[in-house]
């Protein structure tokens, strides 16, 4: 899929270059879309973040920020943000294998 323009200041191929753009991801265990489909994806541009998916806690999200690498979560609470790992394949297997959690 190709990356929408308003987007593409995020280092995002990984996604957008997967099947979880088109599809997301639902976690049986967590009974969520751990990972959103396109339509479902927000750009929260006023603090450079990408939201991809969340865990359903807390108001996280999971995605990218602008400029950086890899993905991120967002803590709204504390307005933090928290390195996870490479790969969206990657956050979708740790979560799965619980080697990453929030």
């Amino acid at each position: 899929m190709e990356i929408p323009s308003q987007f593409s200041e995020y280092l995002n191929t990984d996604y957008f270059s997967s099947p979880f753009a088109q599809e997301g991801h639902w976690d049986e265990s967590s009974q969520l879309m751990l990972i959103e489909p396109v339509p479902g994806i927000e750009n929260h541009s006023d603090i450079g973040f990408l939201q991809i998916g969340r865990p359903g806690v807390d108001g996280i999200g999971f995605g990218y920020r602008k400029g950086l690498s890899g993905i991120w979560a967002y803590y709204p609470v504390d307005d933090e943000f928290s390195f996870l790992c490479s790969s969206v394949g990657e956050l979708v297997e740790g979560w799965q294998s619980g080697r990453i959690t929030v």
